[in-house]
């Protein structure tokens, strides 16, 4: 599998399917497996490869698993969310975990020990976290009320309401912060300042039909997935 170009789905049913996208296309996938479930069982509702061998899955649970590419085997799981882990991200050594409990927990990508965890000493009611995104020192988290939460370095820089409503979906390229979500609109944002102050400059906006469920900015690209089961694309030039 190792020379394949993968891609890689889960679906609520607990399924992982690893697809090649090599041509000639199959429509059957190269290999599939299915996690162990019990009555607290909601599916998988995160994945992430972290480019050392390892799928890594967030699920209903409350679990993360470390699954090897080389064999398809899962190498280990990661507890300590008390509640469906949403989002992962992986940058710089650490593996990142959001869940519906409102923390993030960090993890050790060498050997999958815990490292810290954010926001679990925060003030007030949950606020589930629904998507992360990091790159380089920097991580960004949204919540279902429509906060993003920043931090630089591990030390966190400032809080901002980003949309109205859940968001859904962040996307993290240098200094421009992508966001979509329940408001079907998305943001772009550029993070500038020093190691004592965040600013936070508005860059533009996208009006959409519907609500947005993913981002990813590739190549000078902004792909954007949609509720209703599309995708644009969309050039940006920085």
């Amino acid at each position: 599998m190792k020379n394949n170009q993968l891609c890689i789905s889960g679906d609520s049913g607990g399924g992982i399917f690893i697809w090649t996208i090599s041509t000639p296309f199959s429509q059957e996938p190269l290999k599939k497996w299915y996690e162990q479930k019990d009555w607290r069982y909601s599916g998988i509702h995160a994945l992430i490869v972290s480019g050392t061998g390892y799928l890594y899955s967030g699920s209903g649970d409350r679990s993360i698993k470390a699954w090897s590419l080389q064999d398809c085997t899962l190498s280990c799981t990661m507890n300590g969310h008390r509640s469906v882990v949403s989002s992962l991200a992986v940058c710089d050594g650490v593996l990142y975990s959001g869940s519906w409990d409102g923390t993030i927990r960090l993890w050790s990508l060498h050997d999958h020990s815990p490292l810290t965890v954010l926001g679990e000493d925060a003030p007030g009611n949950v606020i589930s976290v629904l998507s992360l995104s990091s790159d380089q020192n920097m991580l960004v988290a949204a919540h279902e009320n429509g906060c993003i939460k920043i931090w630089k370095n591990g030390v966190f820089k400032r809080s901002m309401q980003g949309h109205n409503g859940a968001i859904f979906a962040l996307g993290l390229e240098g200094k421009c912060l992508f966001s979509g979500g329940w408001d079907k609109t998305v943001k772009v944002q550029e993070l500038t300042g020093d190691e004592f102050q965040m600013d936070v400059r508005p860059v533009g906006s996208i009006a959409c039909d519907s609500v947005i469920t993913a981002l990813l900015y590739w190549q000078g690209k902004l792909f954007v997935g949609y509720a209703e089961r599309f995708i644009k694309v969309y050039y940006y030039g920085q």
